[in-house]
């Protein structure tokens, strides 16, 4: 009898273990989607915003040539930047599905959590960014 009560004990040990990784492992792949939302979301506000300032832009174009180039940069760099980052959560569906995923799935938590608080202050902070441009804009006549 004591060594069936040990072997149940072995099988319920991995079964615990087993799912205690799957729950991390959807822990994980929740707070990627959550990352790839607010990437979205920054997308969205590029995309919505972008064509207005450029033109906006190019009418003090001839005036001010450096300040319309650092507004087309601006503009630039973070769609190329957000796009990166959203290549990177698909990447990382892969990796999550991937049977050897995270050595480390504790860590891997507490990662994607931190690079979700990240991903969350990046929306509100390019909406204030174009808000600022446009408040610019409006204030100097340019419409």
């Amino acid at each position: 009898m004591d060594f069936i009560s040990w072997l149940l004990t072995l099988v319920g040990i991995g079964s615990d273990r087993a799912m205690r990784q799957s729950d991390l492992r959807a822990e994980v792949a929740r707070l990627n989607a959550e990352v790839a939302g607010e990437l979205g979301r920054t997308l969205d506000i590029l995309s919505m915003a972008t064509p207005r300032l450029k033109r906006l832009a190019s009418q003090i174009g001839a005036e001010h040539p450096e300040i319309q180039l650092g507004i087309v940069n601006f503009l630039d760099e973070q769609q190329a930047l957000t796009l990166a980052m959203l290549k990177q959560t698909e990447d990382n569906k892969v990796r999550i599905a991937a049977v050897r995923g995270f050595p480390d799935w504790d860590k891997a938590v507490r990662d994607f959590q931190e690079w979700r608080i990240t991903a969350s202050r990046i929306p509100p902070w390019i909406q204030g960014v174009v808000d600022q441009y446009d408040t610019v804009f409006l204030e100097n006549g340019i419409r």
